[in-house]
């Protein structure tokens, strides 16, 4: 018997974005189409050292469409809502004049308290499909998030942000890291702290190039 069938029956796929019944999918297709078009890629730069380390994102997180994707992963548990958020970041990553033949995509980890309490890391679960369809290499493995503090959202100013994360990164014991270009994704960034301080960790260990990449920027 095909469950999946007999669910689609009773509890039939809707989108994400709008709650219309969908054939298959997570978004319908007015709502794929609304998803505003994207700001002008305004590529930060956000590195100390001598190397190259860059922020950017795909979209607002105001956008509506957007935003409820993000919710819908990362609050929802609608681990589906991934791969739509992948495909928009692919669409924006493709249009970065890079060469990123030698990047290996990596996602912002989550503490285990927190990778526990929501099962899954959402940034892990959007940058797997990413560096699918970008043809690259993927590792989870290196970088590893050691202490847990309150969530970033949850944290006032952008001073307090950069406190709140200080010295949360660290590279797993034992990891070879051999990775001199990376592409580092999470979902939402707002001050930009997260990513800082896990392009100050990876620049210690001899990362030379960061493109950190969020779906949106708050």
């Amino acid at each position: 018997m095909n469950f999946d069938a007999v669910l689609d029956i009773f509890f039939p796929p809707e989108c994400l974005a709008c709650g219309a019944r969908l054939e298959a999918g997570t978004l319908c297709a007015p709502c794929r189409h609304a998803i505003g078009r994207p700001p002008p890629l305004a590529i930060e730069n956000i590195g100390d050292g001598p190397g190259c380390y860059f922020l950017a994102a795909a979209g607002r997180y105001q956008d509506g469409v957007l935003r409820a994707l993000i919710c819908a992963l990362k609050f929802g548990g609608i681990r589906s809502a991934a791969l739509p958020l992948a495909e928009i970041l692919a669409r924006r990553v493709r249009a970065i004049p890079l060469p990123l033949r030698a990047y290996t995509v990596m996602p912002v980890p989550l503490s285990p308290r927190r990778l526990r309490e929501r099962g899954f890391n959402q940034s892990a679960l959007i940058a797997s499909p990413l560096a699918a369809s970008l043809g690259l290499p993927f590792d989870d493995q290196t970088l590893i998030r050691t202490g847990h503090r309150k969530p970033q959202s949850a944290t006032g100013s952008r001073a307090a942000r950069r406190e709140n994360i200080r010295g949360c990164f660290a590279l797993r014991d034992g990891s070879s890291h051999a990775h001199k270009d990376i592409i580092l994704v999470d979902d939402v960034s707002t001050s930009g702290s997260t990513f800082r301080e896990s392009v100050r960790t990876l620049s210690a260990h001899g990362t030379e190039a960061i493109l950190a990449l969020a779906v949106a920027r708050a």
